[in-house]
Order: C-alpha cells, then structure tokens, then sequence
C-alpha cells in the first residue's frame, strides 16, 4: 500500500509539472510545444510504472469483480488528487506567471456547460486509456498522440485539472459547482477510460 501511494505521489508532481510546461507555453504562444512537452509526464509514468487514475481506471472494465483493484484505483485517485492540488496551490505561492494562467484557464473550464463536462471527460478517458494500452502494447508513440489530442481538443483530465484549481485557488474553489464540476470529470474520466475495453471484451474473448 504505501508502495502505491508513493507512486501515485510521483504521478501527481509529474502531472504537475506537465500543466506548468503547458499554461506556460499557451502564455507565450506556443501551446503546440507545451502539448507535446506535456506527454513526458504521461510517458515517465509509463516507464517507470507510476500510478496515475487515468491510467488505471478503464481496466475496472476487466476487473469488475476484483475489488481489490477497483480500491487501489480509488486510492490512487485520491492521492492523485491531493498531490496535483498541494502542487498547485505551491504554484500560485511561488509562480505567480504560471497561477495567473491557471486561474484565467480553470476559470474558463468552470464556466462551460456541464454537458461539456461530460463530453470532454469522457473522451479524455478514452483518450488516456488508448495511450496507456498502446504503450503497453509496445506502441509507445501512442502516449505522444494522445496527450496532444486531448489537450488541443480542450478535454478535461481529473488529475491536471485539480492542478489547475490549486494553482488557481480562490473564491471559486470551494463552491459546489466547483465540486460537481470535479465530481462530473472524474466519473467521465472512468466512464471514457472503460468504453474500449467494454466494446472490445467480447471480441477477446472469442478470438482466443
């Protein structure tokens, strides 16, 4: 267990340190460069076999009945969490550029429909679990397309976006529609992670 937390600890400061590189290099004009950049974070995690929930949460799809698994997904989701928000609100105490960023672009999030909520985390999901499986598949490209898609395509990932509102921390953090704005993306989030793997099991199975 604390093996786990430690590794969800270590997915929650590089997915930090990805949403610095990315509202910086939108501040600057560049976002291109901080989406790409932003893929190290996902990439690292892979390779050292770090524990991120977007990573883990479309394989429930396979573990239903494991509740064992469906608790360490809670529990990293947590961590995960806790991390990316302390790093953000580090952030705004010691980053002024970067938080000012965050908070025009958490405030922007926030604003949306909901309807936008659930679409975007629910395709960002997706997208997250397809990086995860074509890594694991050997196709490590796969990270390096995924995580620019979902980021020029403005989806919502749970564990950047609790960054975002760390480092944007306010008046708008602790309101309930801040709250079923974070509630809404993490289900989306699992919900996107586990439509390929529901859609394809049955294909599995019968091709064994």
């Amino acid at each position: 267990m604390i093996t786990d937390i430690k590794k969800a600890i270590a997915s929650g400061i590089l997915i930090s340190i990805g949403g610095c590189v990315l509202l910086a290099s939108t501040k600057s004009g560049m976002m291109w460069a901080g989406a790409i950049l932003f893929s190290l974070g996902l990439f690292a995690i892979c390779e050292y076999g770090f524990n991120l929930y977007t990573g883990k949460v479309g394989y429930i799809a396979e573990h239903f009945s494991d509740f064992k698994y469906i608790r360490l997904v809670l529990l990293i989701l947590l961590v995960n969490i806790l991390t990316t928000f302390v790093m953000g609100m580090l952030v705004s105490v010691c980053l002024p550029d970067i938080a000012e960023s965050a908070r025009a672009s958490y405030a922007s999030k926030l604003a949306a429909d909901p309807k936008k909520w659930i679409l975007s985390s629910i395709l960002c999901g997706l997208l997250m679990y397809l990086a995860v499986d074509l890594w694991k598949r050997g196709q490590k490209i796969g990270v390096f397309l995924c995580v620019p898609v979902f980021i020029f395509s403005g989806f919502d990932h749970s564990i950047a976006n609790s960054f975002y509102n760390g480092a944007a921390i306010g008046e708008d953090t602790f309101t309930l529609r801040n709250l079923a704005f974070v509630v809404v993306v993490i289900l989306g989030n699992a919900l996107g992670g586990m439509l390929l793997p529901m859609l394809t099991r049955t294909w599995k199975k019968s091709a064994k």
